[in-house]
């Protein structure tokens, strides 16, 4: 509906348009500006040059034949400039058409090469010479259109209303160069107008001054004749109406060219020609007659069809109606001396204008050479800049004479030198670590995706190291956190000496370092696993006291414990716990135990499977508390399996298992099924709106069955959509984007919130997070574990939290262990807490306890912070 309104509101637009261009165009041509001696100015062009601007080719072609048609059967008007005016139009048409947007260029070349010589040619064929008459009507007409289609150029590039949508912003070049051309055309045009104008009542004045004398004149000669001779006039005597002519022609002194004797009845008696410039009385038929002064009249022809474009300028007369006696006799006077003081006139400005020319285009070229191809480089230069500034690239500068450039050049040099050392330092804090100048995780994440890529072009093997230090906490809490940063930076130290230059080392967090070992092999990795051993096991002087600690290595090798970057870290990780859970400070290879591992993962799922299947898996729950109420507002779900050798089995350990076996289908289901059981019977019991939050992993997340799964489970419980919560972490946007935003549209379509787990991390970046749609995000533990007064990550977390604020994100701060870390969230401004401060996860019949005694209690748990 609104596309039909939108078409019949263009519809009308174009016709009101193309109405009222054709009425001015008709009103143009019916009224022309009159000039000396019959010459007339025409405006028709301009509106048929809109028409072409606005509504395209076609429909002004169509408007000026219409116009055109009209004024020749109403208006009579000279059918050679009605071909003119639809020949200089098309020849515009055709140039715009070759997305060339300027009219005067065309029009220009239209009348050099086609209007002018037709115009010629025209007036030559009806009998004209090429005289002045000729060659002025010639540079009227030219310099007519060339002002109308320089008047629509500058409308339709600097008139906003005029201007269409699709141009662009106006180049200060060309700005001049239409500054110098409306000066000379303009110039030119308003000199004709004022030439014309003066030469009229010049004319007038002398012929009118002329016309008197040449009348006294004859009279006098005439009262001097005999009563013989008047009588013999009177007779229509041929030899006194010869001397009647040699009167004339002596008293007129050859002003006169013709003249025309009308007896008392008005009665033609007999014609007489001077001058030999015209024989043809066209001047004593139809015409219209216009009185000027005294006995001076101006005669002009009808207008025809047929008429060239010379022709009216020709037959313009200017007569005198002279009473002798009875008698009347007009006297038709030349206007040759004034065509040729014009025309002489527009010679002279014609070299005016040339020097305008030569004055004007060197003034542009000064400007254009000094001012604007300065200012055309500086903002060539200043386009690429923040890709230069980026990339650190070394811009060139130039100079320039002019004070105002030169400044500009100048702060645009600082600017972007300040620009390139601060975005120097920001790389520096976004890839490294601030305390120890280690690489960071972000930056480790970014080198291990280049290493991997590049060793597997070259044929080489990489191997990742992870070390994590033995007794640093009981250190950290004893000597203090000043102690443990101090630590830190002296292992950062030992380790990049002790790894040396082919080695790139990092620090992930807490007191937890990786090494990449580049183009290695497993004897030299051994090698450099004891060498770091060795250093970490030398004694530390932290605080004036020797510390003793150690560190336990998980080392894995590309290719053989796995190629992509998500394996190969994993691996090494689990090496490292293994290393940890022998507690001698030793190192150890994957390699050499991941048979061991797969023996026990093939247990594991072996009974992982049994016991989905006889539903032993159990849920507990996490509270989440909203801090301004003190309420329990919503839990996590977490999944636990109570196995009867192992004891409990936290997620870490079966969950990675399952995901290798592709049993996570079946896990999610079980999980998200038992979750919305049991969050329908708390809805019935406590009659609270308790939402429940489910962790899904980013490979489910990037089927579209799992929404479908989510939504039969919901149906079969009856529990409500918008009380169940998905969590996903970061890691799930690092691939399969586009299907895990169909899921989580899928999902939000269903009444399903999302939240971003553990975010933070780096493996997503916030550009493509604010597409999804995302609820909330839950704050990264490793941030909370951070948090003191004095150190960044309350400021940190405060800009997120305001991020997120503004992005209309909710946001949980879970790992929450101690009040201070809770203190400083609410100063920050997160009100969702979670932690082990608040709650450990718990069965479903301990969280029931902790919900039935606070309903309708308000703030039960509220604390005082």
């Amino acid at each position: 509906m609104r596309s039909l309104m939108a078409n019949i509101k263009q519809h009308i637009y174009t016709i009101v348009g193309l109405t009222l261009l054709g009425l001015f165009s008709l009103a143009c041509l019916s009224y022309p500006f009159k000039l000396v001696l019959g010459m007339e100015l025409y405006f028709t062009s301009i509106f048929t040059f809109i028409a072409l601007r606005i509504f395209g080719w076609k429909k002004a072609v169509g408007l000026a034949v219409t116009v055109q048609l009209l004024a020749v059967a109403i208006l009579h008007e000279s059918m050679h400039l009605a071909i003119l005016s639809l020949l200089e139009l098309i020849a515009a048409s055709l140039w715009t058409l070759k997305k060339k947007r300027r009219i005067l260029l065309p029009t220009l070349l239209f009348w050099i090469v086609i209007g002018g010589p037709y115009i010629l040619l025209a007036g030559l064929s009806q009998g004209l010479h090429l005289n002045f008459y000729l060659i002025l009507i010639v540079a009227v007409l030219f310099i007519n259109a060339l002002f109308n289609a320089l008047l629509v150029d500058v409308a339709s590039t600097y008139i906003p209303y005029t201007r269409p949508k699709s141009t662009g912003r106006i180049r200060l070049s060309r700005m001049l160069i239409d500054l110098t051309v409306f000066s000379i055309i303009g110039s030119s045009f308003l000199f004709i107008l004022n030439t014309g104008h003066n030469a009229e009542r010049t004319m007038i004045s002398d012929l009118g001054t002329q016309a008197a004398s040449t009348a006294n004149s004859i009279l006098e000669s005439y009262k001097q004749w005999t009563g013989g001779q008047v009588q013999a006039l009177a007779l229509r005597s041929w030899v006194q109406l010869g001397h009647l002519q040699e009167l004339i022609r002596n008293s007129s002194g050859f002003a006169v060219n013709q003249a025309v004797y009308y007896d008392g009845n008005g009665e033609f008696i007999r014609s007489f020609h001077f001058n030999n410039e015209d024989s043809t009385l066209h001047w004593i038929g139809p015409g219209h007659w216009t009185h000027i002064t005294g006995n001076l009249h101006k005669w002009e022809p009808v207008n025809t069809f047929t008429n060239s474009p010379g022709e009216k300028l020709r037959e313009t007369a200017y007569v005198y109606k002279l009473n002798v006696d009875d008698s009347t006799l007009l006297l038709r006077f030349s206007t040759v001396k004034y065509a040729e003081e014009v025309v002489n006139y527009y010679l002279s400005q014609s070299i005016n204008v040339l020097y305008m020319v030569m004055v004007i285009g060197s003034l542009a070229l000064f400007l254009h050479r000094f001012v604007i191809r300065s200012i055309r480089l500086l903002a060539k230069i200043t386009t690429d800049l923040p890709q230069q500034i980026r990339t650190t690239k070394s811009t060139e500068w130039f100079d320039s004479h002019i004070e105002e450039i030169y400044t500009l050049i100048q702060n645009f040099s600082f600017v972007a030198e300040q620009l390139k050392q601060i975005l120097k330092e920001s790389n520096h804090h976004a890839n490294y670590d601030t305390l120890t100048g280690l690489a960071n995780r972000r930056h480790f994440n970014e080198f291990t995706q280049h290493v991997l890529e590049e060793s597997s072009a070259l044929k080489q093997s990489v191997a990742f190291m992870f070390i994590d230090l033995d007794r640093f906490k009981p250190i950290n809490d004893k000597l203090g956190h000043g102690a443990g940063d101090e630590l830190l930076v002296q292992v950062a130290d030992r380790l990049k000496k002790a790894s040396g230059s082919k080695a790139f080392a990092a620090r992930l967090g807490g007191d937890e370092f990786v090494i990449v070992y580049r183009d290695t092999s497993k004897s030299e990795t051994l090698e450099l696993a004891l060498h770091i051993s060795e250093q970490l096991r030398i004694p530390f002087i932290i605080s004036r006291q020797e510390v003793n600690i150690g560190g336990s290595i998980g080392i894995s090798m590309t290719p053989d414990d796995g190629l992509d970057a998500e394996t190969v870290i994993k691996h090494a990780d689990m090496a490292m716990y293994i290393a940890k859970e022998r507690n001698d400070h030793s190192f150890v290879f994957y390699e050499d135990i991941a048979k061991q591992l797969v023996t026990d993962n093939w247990d594991i799922a072996h009974e992982l499977q049994s016991t989905l299947e006889n539903n032993r898996l159990t849920l507990h729950y996490q509270p989440i508390l909203d801090n301004r109420t003190g309420d329990i507002v919503r839990v996590e779900a977490l999944a636990r399996w109570p196995h009867p050798i192992r004891g409990l089995i936290p997620p870490s350990d079966f969950i990675p298992i399952a995901e290798q076996k592709n049993m996570m289908g079946i896990l999610s289901e079980y999980v998200i099924r038992e979750a919305c059981i049991q969050g329908k019977r708390w809805s019935d019991e406590t009659q609270r709106r308790l939402k429940i939050s489910v962790n899904l992993s980013k490979n489910q997340l990037a089927q579209r069955e799992t929404a479908e799964m989510i939504e039969n489970i919901l149906n079969e419980t009856g529990f409500a959509a918008d009380l169940l919560e998905i969590e996903v972490t970061e890691e799930a946007f690092s691939e399969d984007l586009e299907l895990v935003a169909a899921s989580l549209h899928d999902l939000r379509n269903l009444g399903v919130r999302a939240w971003v787990d553990d975010f933070g991390k780096g493996y997503s970046s916030l550009a493509i997070i604010d597409l999804l749609p995302i609820h909330g995000i839950k704050l990264d533990r490793l941030f909370i574990q951070r948090l003191s007064h004095k150190n960044r990550s309350v400021s940190i977390i405060r800009h997120m939290i305001n991020l997120a604020n503004e992005q209309g994100w909710q946001v949980i701060g879970e790992g929450i262990e101690h009040e201070e870390e809770a203190r400083l969230l609410i100063d920050a401004g997160c009100y969702l807490l979670q932690g082990y401060y608040f709650g450990k996860p718990m069965s479903a019949s301990q969280l029931t306890r902790e919900l039935c005694p606070r309903e309708g209690t308000g703030r039960g748990r509220e604390r005082d912070y």
